[in-house]
């Protein structure tokens, strides 16, 4: 590697007692030694702080910081306005990066230094800890497609409808980005939305630089699941109508790159589903945890039964992305359907 580059690694925290540590043992660990890493905590009310503070006494490359407790948008754009990187990297407190994940990303952006990268991203490993009926998943480039686990490939941008099948596009915590572009356009996360922020902020990016998508054809990044989904407790009544309209931006601008095919956007347009369901069940699940569920009913039948919800959903099942036992719940425009079906398949998983 001929790089001597500065990465700044951005890790916010909150309440992150009981596993920051496995994260900042595989930060501080990293292979690639010239690294700024900046937590960022968040207003915790455990030993978090005191964990960090530690750390930062037996490494001299850690920072720490204190924000008021304004959620996880505001400590990244903290962690980016301090730093110093000439990229940067963005790990989240309950997860852990392989300890090669940083000089992986050099090697791939030096491998690819006569060619224009807006980003690189790489694999990743979903561990399930809350879910014992669940499996752990990677999710990488499929074999099937001619792609090879390990190799490094430069993607057109249009293939960002397949990353985001693939649960690779939409986080931040898989990507190394060129923070120079991002403090030069002034790119941030949006503190005013708590769903898609991540997405929102790869658009946000990719719409200021020009270049391909690298990709790391290997899982370098675990993702974490330790407790139930926990939208339920952090409902917030915008979460449905940012859904929406991070998907359509989303739509609109894989609808714009070269080469994008109808199934590109009919990706999209399943997963964009997804997560408005997804977002109608945190709605549900707050007003039945709060007494009111009677209340959303007509608001939850009115989302499903809705012209662009149905025009997508019949799309999607033509295309064979969803399966017809869902599809024929939520045609009946009724999300009580849907329910049941979620309440049977939630006991499954446990």
């Amino acid at each position: 590697m001929k790089t001597d580059a500065l990465v700044s690694v951005v890790i916010p925290a909150y309440n992150s007692e009981e596993y920051i540590s496995g994260c900042l043992e595989a930060t501080i660990s990293q292979t690639y030694s010239n690294i700024e890493i900046l937590i960022v905590d968040n207003g915790s009310d455990d030993s978090t702080v005191d964990t960090c503070r530690e750390y930062a006494e037996r490494d001299s490359r850690i920072r720490t910081f204190s924000v008021l407790k304004k959620g996880v948008s505001v400590a990244r754009n903290f962690g980016i306005d301090n730093s110093n990187g000439k990229y940067i990297v963005f790990f989240d407190s309950d997860d852990r990066p392989e300890r090669d994940l940083i000089e992986n990303y050099l090697n791939a952006l030096e491998e690819w230094q006569n060619k224009t990268v807006a980003l690189v991203t790489c694999g990743m490993f979903f561990d399930n800890i809350f879910y014992r009926n669940v499996l752990d998943k990677v999710s990488i480039l499929e074999s099937q497609s001619g792609f090879i686990e390990g190799e490094n490939y430069l993607l057109k941008r249009n293939y960002a409808a397949v990353l985001a099948w693939l649960k690779l596009f939409n986080f931040v915590t898989n990507k190394i980005y060129d923070n120079d572009v991002i403090k030069h356009h002034g790119i941030r996360f949006d503190e005013y939305v708590n769903i898609g922020e991540d997405l929102k902020f790869n658009l946000d990016y990719l719409n200021k630089c020009e270049g391909y998508i690298g990709m790391i054809n290997k899982p370098m990044y675990h993702y974490i699941k330790r407790t139930e989904n926990s939208l339920s407790f952090t409902y917030h009544e915008s979460d449905v109508e940012d859904t929406k309209t991070i998907y359509r931006r989303f739509l609109d601008w894989e609808s714009q790159q070269k080469g994008v095919t109808e199934d590109n956007l009919l990706v999209i347009k399943s997963i964009y589903i997804t997560d408005w369901i997804s977002r109608l069940s945190t709605m549900s699940d707050y007003y039945k945890e709060n007494g009111g569920a009677r209340s959303v009913i007509g608001k939850l039948s009115s989302e499903v039964g809705c012209n662009e919800f149905q025009s997508m959903l019949k799309q999607v099942y033509k295309a064979k992305k969803i399966s017809t036992i869902r599809y024929m719940a939520l045609r009946t425009r009724r999300y009580e359907a849907f329910c049941l079906l979620r309440e049977i398949y939630q006991k499954m998983k446990k």
